[in-house]
């Protein structure tokens, strides 16, 4: 998450990969900003639309510290490894209103 890895070369920003399907129902296209909201927090990051992408999930990069994508997770760990929850978190998708041009 502090872009130590060589992860950011792979992608320099963290998206949010959404379904074709449930981007056009959520009348979202590339690039937009939205708000990824849990019950633990929220992440304001763009969205990416990703055939590969199953409809009803989402997938996100986390490795830009200004995003902090770990606030949307679980405090619950697994007890045997105590890693986060990281594939098991219910999020709302909001779409951010463009902020409208300075006169």
């Amino acid at each position: 998450m502090t872009r130590r890895t060589p992860n950011a070369r792979l992608r320099n920003l963290d998206t949010l990969d959404i379904a074709p399907a449930d981007a056009e129902r959520l009348k979202l296209r590339e690039g937009d900003r939205v708000r990824v909201r849990s019950r633990h927090g929220e992440a304001v990051m763009p969205v990416r639309i990703e055939a590969g992408v199953k409809p009803g999930e989402l997938f996100a990069t986390f490795h830009a510290a200004e995003v902090f994508l770990n606030h949307l997770t679980s405090p619950l760990r697994d007890r045997v490894v105590m890693t986060p929850e990281y594939k098991v978190v219910a999020v709302r998708v909001e779409k951010l209103r463009r902020a409208a041009p300075a006169s």
